[in-house]
């Protein structure tokens, strides 16, 4: 039971760790996260890091997967079979403009992986659009194409249209939407038939 009971107290700590960080990143950016700045914050000694991280690119590692799994779990809930392909591009590039504009820090940390050691593979996201543009193309919706080079292309041009409204401070919400709803038409008459 003893040993149990300092699991939880450990990953609690951990946990503690990584939600102090994210704070900290969010608010002063990654670049600037430090272990120090970590104690100073939650009051502890720079051995209860070091005892759950090795440095501070491993609570930064940490935080992405986390929070990657947590935009993931999202973007799932947002697909749906049922709709055609350009409908489920709307809605789930609206969701990571929402991202992009609200929490752009965020967004350098879980899309663009900007933080990351790892090397960056392809969103799985990209898989499945190029098989719902397939699906389109099956149903005389998308003009006919390769659908993998498509789904990259429409990927990438989102992630840099979402890049620069996560730059943009001066904007409204409803601005950025505006300006998504010109993105959206532009890239759907490029494979709508």
């Amino acid at each position: 039971m003893a040993r149990e009971e300092q699991k939880m107290r450990s990953e609690s700590v951990r946990q503690a760790i990584l939600d102090t960080a994210l704070e900290i990143g969010m608010k002063e950016g990654f670049e600037e996260l430090s272990i120090r700045k970590i104690i100073n914050q939650m009051k502890y000694s720079t051995g209860v890091v070091y005892h759950h991280f090795k440095d501070k690119q491993e609570i930064i590692d940490a935080i992405e997967a986390a929070e990657t799994n947590w935009l993931q779990g999202q973007i799932k809930e947002l697909l749906d079979e049922s709709k055609d392909v350009a409908a489920e591009i709307e809605t789930v590039f609206k969701r990571i403009l929402k991202l992009a504009f609200e929490e752009p820090e965020k967004y350098n940390l879980i899309v663009l992986h900007k933080y990351s050691r790892r090397k960056s593979e392809q969103p799985g996201w990209i898989k499945h659009l190029s098989k719902r543009l397939q699906d389109g193309i099956n149903t005389g919706l998308i003009k006919e194409m390769d659908t993998e080079k498509a789904a990259f292309a429409i990927w990438s041009s989102f992630l840099g249209f979402h890049l620069m409204i996560s730059r943009q401070r001066e904007l409204t919400m409803e601005e950025a939407e505006e300006m998504f709803k010109v993105q959206l038409n532009i890239i759907l008459k490029g494979v709508l038939q």
